[in-house]
């Protein structure tokens, strides 16, 4: 691969499932420090005011797995790629991983100096499993 996306994203997608095998995908932010991936919770607008209703932390503290896609699209198709991380999932709600995570994730992402994440709790992925594809076959 040309980089590793995992290290240059800006965005990545977040799939969770409920009890019943029900898939939730959402957009998310991240940061990733070997083997964890860490998405915050944050202030952004959401459908609910507390967090803990949230379908995907539901999802996460009744599954407690997830999968992460990271992706680039290009209308030439042998510019396609993606990295595909599974593995466990939890909430971090204090502590110095959680602090941490969140040090690092205020360095990747400026619009947190106007949006602070202060004590957001975060999605942690212990990943498991990685997968890469390239449509050049690399």
């Amino acid at each position: 691969m040309k980089d590793d996306l995992v290290a240059t994203a800006r965005v990545a997608r977040l799939a969770t499932s409920d009890q019943y095998a029900r898939p939730h995908v959402v957009p998310i932010v991240f940061v990733y420090e070997h083997p964890h991936l860490y998405s915050p919770i944050d202030r952004k607008p959401k459908r609910s005011d507390d967090w803990r209703r949230l379908r995907r932390v539901q999802n996460v503290v009744t599954n407690g797995r997830a999968s992460v896609v990271i992706d680039v699209w290009d209308e030439d198709w042998s510019k396609l790629r993606y990295v595909l991380l599974e593995g466990t999932a939890d909430v971090l709600e204090v502590g110095d991983e959680r602090d941490r995570s969140i040090t690092l994730l205020e360095a990747k992402y400026p619009q947190y100096a106007n949006i602070p994440l202060g004590d957001a709790p975060v999605i942690r992925v212990t990943v498991e499993r990685r997968l890469e594809w390239s449509g050049a076959g690399e």
